[in-house]
């Protein structure tokens, strides 16, 4: 099932992909996490990314993907080492 919009000049960015809703083969129902979501436990804030690539795929209609990738990891050993870019989606995953 595609959960792409349906409008040709529609866009949409897919923060993360749940594998399955099926709990009997180890997944959460689509209900599970609305609920979840609105019970207030888990706390999304303000996030800004930068993209990392643009591919233009030569498809009809032609199609362009723009990544936002967490480019390296962060310095667990030196704390006041700056973050890497995007690390907020690493954040966001673990919070989900």
């Amino acid at each position: 099932k595609s959960f792409k919009l349906a409008a040709k000049d529609s866009a949409h960015v897919e923060i993360m992909r749940i594998g399955t809703y099926k709990p009997e083969w180890g997944g959460i129902s689509e209900n599970e996490i609305i609920d979840v979501l609105k019970s207030g436990k888990i706390l999304i804030p303000q996030i800004e990314v930068l993209p990392t690539a643009v591919v233009a795929y030569g498809d009809t209609p032609p199609e362009l993907e723009i990544r936002f990738d967490m480019p390296f990891a962060p310095d667990f050993v030196d704390m006041t080492a700056e973050l890497p870019p995007n690390w907020q989606f690493r954040f966001f995953h673990n919070q989900l």
